[in-house]
């Protein structure tokens, strides 16, 4: 059906056991040790071994890091080793992935490792409480547990476990209101220090010209004017972040989106004219991601939103069914 065809291309264009506990520190350490991981994340040199698991899929991963440093710029390179053979290389903001099925695609984005991308931004201590809960061991270090706990239903909670040692993050959890674990990332093995000759080669190895070039983070040259709608409901904290028109990927109209982000989680909701002239709805999610597609009428125009970013199923329904004409154009 044609929502699941917008589904997976929107997905395309944008996962506390066992704890010792120690003490709970004050929000304003929790954000502190929040801010030494992802700085760690940027400026240390590490390879190691983890496991990835959103939903019920499960997957091995091996990744390298290099600090930008002697001329090089920061690099990443992901070897997934179930399934299918892929492998993802990132060299400054420009991002290669490459399947023996798609062949080699360039993107735009940060970082790689999957959870640490999501906290480059600055969060507010009225969306969540950060508290350090206590400290425990993940592949042999010892670790902080951080707890991120959102302050409404509208968004996930985290657990963090960070490296005593190198503020690194060894292991996150991500949980809905139940509480129920719906994303983990742990590393198995972690090596912190310069990398080795065949390693930075790995990094800086030459790829295929031909890469189809896709941009995720700006679209066309025009103006936000255009935008003929507007989300009439946004979780409080979450403010736009980007803002682009493009071509659809599935119709030969173009597509609106906008980006929303609290600072840890963020949606993005897309627009376009519909052809079908059928008004729908349909949920999914897959994980930490929820996706909803819905076909609303504007007097003899039918147009197709879709919400789709790593926040509650229930919170992606409520933006999308509000997303509304604007009326006063200027």
């Amino acid at each position: 059906m044609r929502y699941k065809q917008w589904i997976s291309r929107a997905l395309l264009l944008s996962g506390l056991i066992g704890c010792q506990s120690v003490y709970a520190d004050a929000t304003s350490e929790g954000v502190d040790l929040l801010a030494s991981m992802v700085k760690s994340s940027r400026e240390l040199s590490f390879q190691g071994e983890l496991v990835y698991q959103q939903g019920s899929h499960l997957e091995g991963i091996s990744i390298i890091h290099r600090a930008e440093g002697g001329g090089l710029p920061e690099g990443e390179r992901i070897l997934y080793l179930d399934g299918l053979p892929r492998e993802a290389l990132r060299r400054g903001e420009e991002f290669y992935f490459s399947s023996r099925r798609e062949g080699v695609t360039k993107f735009q984005r940060g970082s790689l490792i999957p959870m640490v991308s999501k906290f480059q931004g600055n969060i507010g201590n009225e969306l969540y409480e950060a508290k350090i809960a206590g400290v425990d061991r993940v592949a042999g270090r010892e670790a902080y547990v951080l707890l991120l706990l959102p302050k409404d239903r509208f968004r996930y909670g985290y657990q963090l476990w960070i490296d005593r040692a190198s503020a690194l993050l060894l292991k996150s959890l991500l949980v809905d209101e139940q509480g129920v674990i719906i994303e983990r990332l742990q590393f198995t093995d972690l090596n912190v220090g310069p990398l080795s000759e065949r390693q930075n080669n790995l990094l800086s190895r030459e790829l295929p010209e031909t890469a189809k070039t896709i941009d995720l983070q700006s679209g066309s040259d025009k103006t936000v004017a255009q935008f003929s709608w507007e989300s009439g409901w946004l979780p409080d904290g979450f403010v736009l972040d980007n803002e682009a028109v493009r071509a659809s990927p599935v119709s030969d109209h173009e597509v609106t989106s906008r980006v929303y982000s609290d600072g840890i989680a963020s949606f993005s909701v897309f627009v376009e004219e519909d052809d079908s002239r059928v008004l729908s709805q349909a949920s999914e999610k897959i994980g930490a991601m929820a996706a909803v597609s819905k076909v609303y009428r504007d007097n003899n125009q039918y147009y197709h939103v879709t919400v789709v970013g790593d926040i509650p199923l229930g919170t992606a329904e409520r933006v999308a069914v509000s997303v509304r004409p604007v009326t006063d154009q200027p």
